[in-house]
């Protein structure tokens, strides 16, 4: 797993995420016949809704023949039925979700057990449409600039792809009970669950693409913390019960790795402690529930359990991969494994969302000189608001840094 990231970069982070629908770059030249450079999409989008539309994620993979050498500068991403471009990401945004290859090129040791390093420079794209207005392909007009190569900008267009509306996203129930649970690192382009590309066995996937992060907030005061934020057991959801989101089977699961004292120290973390103490849930279909950051010792199940849905499979820690105690959630499809398979998107089957984080409010924290991890959930009170009344979602994502009741 990757690790929260609640630091400046997040929050500068927020700024950026308004920059992917501006208007277009000024035209340059099309690509010439035979152009050394193509775009493919290896994973097609499934259509998947949330508070704010139909959210389509997926990513380009840029194939240079010989040594051209690029950086993007506009993806437009156009409905080859209508000719109409409905997304465009530039500026900021596009060099966050620019994942170039790898220099060197990862080795075919790295390749088969698993790498972040790229063989295949990829953009991550992941945009929201009217639920309404959900194209049934996607072409895209992708500007380079060629400057490293000695050559002018060269705009081309290709990666042509069908949204696989023949496909849903899982329907689950809800991973823990009751008010007071943020989501993060979610149903946003940049996020560091959407833009971890990783390579294992020859293949490079996203399998964090749909996941989350759960943290518990007091669902009343808003705070995450009592006493010395530095230490992890003392954040409110050290502890808490992790459910099962559906009736299954588990496959995998691993116990006995220590919960790290403080926050934001995980030290020596490989591919295989990555996700801590975990859980891995045969949910059928081909499809894997994944829960990771278990307590030591909490894990309640073993390999071949059959399990129900609600059942408590462990507690919330915070070993692993992990900055402070949370469960970090996600499916994948094909294969039992947090890092080597495709994600897959899930949705839960119902919720209340009854607050939110104020992120305007985050970035100015973040920016004060006087700024630390510990300052900031030990204030993270000031951060929240909560609704009137809460809004309730059916067979829905929920947005990035809302906090919600889950039956």
């Amino acid at each position: 797993m990757e690790k929260i990231h609640l630091l400046l970069l997040v929050f500068a982070a927020l700024a950026i995420l308004a920059a992917g629908c501006t208007q277009p770059t000024e035209e340059h030249r099309p690509a010439p016949v035979g152009s050394q450079v193509t775009i493919t999409v290896p994973v097609p989008p499934v259509p998947v809704q949330s508070r704010d539309g139909t959210n389509l994620a997926y990513e380009l993979e840029l194939l240079a023949a010989g040594d051209e050498v690029f950086t993007p500068e506009t993806v437009e991403v156009i409905d080859p039925d209508t000719s109409k471009v409905i997304y465009i990401l530039d500026d900021a945004l596009l060099a966050s979700l620019y994942h170039p290859a790898a220099d060197p090129l990862p080795s075919a040791a790295e390749l088969q057990n698993g790498t972040g390093k790229l063989p295949v420079p990829r953009i991550s794209l992941w945009f929201v449409v009217d639920p309404d207005a959900v194209p049934d392909r996607l072409v895209h007009r992708v500007t380079l600039n060629m400057s490293g190569s000695g050559k002018p900008p060269l705009t081309l267009t290709g990666g042509q792809v069908a949204v696989r509306k023949d496909l849903s996203p899982v329907v689950v129930g809800s991973p823990m009970r009751g008010p007071g649970w943020l989501a993060l690192e979610t149903t946003a382009p940049n996020t560091h669950h959407f833009s971890a590309q990783i390579t294992m066995g020859g293949v490079t996937r996203v399998p964090q693409k749909y996941a989350q992060d759960w943290i518990y907030v007091d669902p009343v005061t808003g705070k995450a913390v009592e006493g010395d934020p530095g230490l992890a057991r003392n954040y409110y959801g050290f502890g808490k019960e992790i459910l099962s989101v559906a009736n299954g089977t588990v496959v995998d699961m691993l116990d006995g790795l220590p919960d790290h004292e403080r926050i934001y120290s995980p030290q020596g973390v490989t591919i295989a402690t990555a996700a801590g103490n975990y859980v891995i849930v045969d949910i059928g279909d081909g499809k894997y529930a994944c829960y990771a950051h278990m307590v030591n010792g909490s894990v309640r199940v073993v390999p071949g359990d059959r399990v129900i849905e609600g059942q408590v499979l462990g507690l919330m820690g915070n070993s692993g991969n992990s900055d402070l105690p949370h469960l970090h959630f996600q499916v994948v499809e094909e294969k039992a494994s947090f890092l080597g398979a495709e994600g897959y998107p899930h949705v839960y089957r119902a919720f209340d969302v009854t607050g939110e984080v104020n992120q305007t409010r985050g970035m100015e924290i973040a920016t004060d000189p006087d700024f630390t991890n510990e300052k900031l959930w030990s204030e993270f009170d000031t951060l929240v608001s909560f609704y009137p009344k809460p809004v309730h979602q059916q067979e829905s994502l929920p947005e990035n840094w809302v906090i919600l009741d889950l039956p």
